[in-house]
């Protein structure tokens, strides 16, 4: 039997335990793309039925049922890869909020076929329905999210937080398209539901711009094919008709058809992306599997693991000081105490990984406020080419040509025009 105070017997176990996590972790990733598969499915759902809902059910009832069993099929997958992260299964323990958020997902689901019979009857608007989709999707989103903050290493969290930001703007897209279907479906669009599409539009451009800061060189080059699609003119050119366009000009075609195709479309191509993201994901959480039972074989390994032991993850245990540090004197040494040796052996390198911590946190702060500084003007830039859109009737494109073109003339930022024009526009 294996001494259970010997150094070798921790380590074993401190391997084995290592591999579990990952295991576990590759299984999360596995259902965080059920989670992905089924939005997709529930978000075509959402759209049909705002078609069928605007239309006071003339439209679209034949392929909204066979919408409600290709939802149902992945429903099925979700609870498949759910079974194999069960605690009961003997898996590792997630944190309770994690199965909090689960909990309510799975609450939230629980309400997709009363939802359904209320659509086919025709019991509520639009808005009701989209209201109630959202908020089962938001439901779910809000596990990968907490999938995204369980993360093991910091490759994993930038796939994961790529793909919870490009879910997020994705999901806005498919309210978006919902709220273009009962708008086109009813031939109007009034100015609250116009407001909401500006504000879907604005919060889009936000997730979209985080996806890109955070996505692969493979993910970007995706999303560059979204950019570039076939759809993208005539999906822009529909969007300018629903913020600006009147009853009798929306009531000449079928809008609400090609509007519908459109950004199905866009949201199949958004879906892309999101592949490639998941095939990265479940990619490297093999590659780490993999590399930690390789290193599991080394002979070189126990030593390897205990200079890890030692500087993983240090905690911040007091330090050793001498009487007269304490008390604002300056001192010999930097560092002093009862045991010499371990002050200089122990404490030392924790002081500087401390301060390199604190470095770090310093420069990530900086980051962030950049970060947030963008976002900022980011967002009145949008605003601005929004203003440009609906009141000169122009192409996003042109929009931002025109932003450029002031600020060149006027030798100024883009984002200071881009204030000036909305500052105008409020008084207007």
């Amino acid at each position: 039997m294996q001494d259970l105070h010997s150094v070798a017997y921790f380590l074993n176990l401190g391997q084995q335990q290592e591999i579990q996590e990952l295991e576990q972790f590759a299984r999360t990733g596995q259902l965080v793309i059920a989670i992905s598969n089924l939005l997709h499915q529930l978000q075509y759902e959402r759209g049909l039925s705002n078609r069928f809902l605007g239309s006071a059910g003339l439209r679209c009832q034949q392929e909204l049922q066979q919408q409600w069993h290709s939802s149902n099929e992945q429903l099925a997958l979700f609870h498949k890869a759910l079974a194999n992260l069960l605690p009961e299964h003997g898996q590792h323990a997630f944190p309770a909020r994690w199965f909090r958020r689960l909990g309510y997902a799975l609450h939230s689901l629980e309400r997709l076929s009363q939802l359904r019979q209320d659509v086919e009857q025709l019991k509520f608007n639009t808005t009701v329905a989209i209201k109630a989709y959202s908020e089962m999707i938001q439901s779910l989103l809000a596990v990968v999210f907490e999938a995204a903050g369980n993360a093991a290493d910091e490759i994993t969290a930038r796939i994961l937080v790529a793909m919870f930001n490009l879910m997020q703007g994705k999901e806005l897209a498919g309210q978006e398209r919902a709220c273009g279907a009962a708008g086109f479906s009813a031939h109007e669009f009034d100015p609250g539901l116009r407001q909401r599409l500006t504000q879907l539009i604005d919060r889009q451009d936000r997730c979209f711009h985080i996806f890109s800061d955070y996505a692969s060189d493979e993910a970007l080059s995706a999303w560059e094919q979204v950019q570039r699609g076939e759809f993208q003119l005539e999906f822009e050119r529909l969007r300018r008709l629903a913020l600006t366009a009147g009853p009798q000009s929306l009531a000449a075609a079928d809008y609400d058809v090609r509007w519908f195709i459109c950004c199905s479309e866009r949201l199949d191509a958004i879906k892309y992306v999101e592949e490639v993201l998941e095939t990265q994901l479940l990619s490297h959480s093999q590659q780490r599997i993999l590399a930690v039972r390789e290193a599991a074989l080394s002979p070189d390994q126990q030593g390897n693991d205990l200079q890890r032991g030692a500087f993983d993850d240090v905690p911040s245990f007091a330090l050793y000081v001498s009487h007269s540090q304490s008390a604002g004197h300056e001192s010999d040494h930097a560092l002093s105490g009862p045991d010499d040796d371990m002050v200089h052996n122990v404490s030392k390198p924790v002081v500087e990984l401390i301060e390199a911590q604190g470095q770090r946190l310093k420069s990530l702060n900086d980051e962030l406020d950049a970060a947030r500084t963008e976002l900022h003007e980011r967002k009145l830039i949008d605003r601005a080419k929004r203003e440009l859109i609906q009141r000169r009737q122009m192409s996003e494109q042109e929009a931002y040509a025109l932003l450029r073109s002031m600020a060149m003339n006027q030798n100024r930022r883009l984002v200071d025009v881009a204030a000036g024009l909305l500052s105008m526009t409020e008084l207007l």
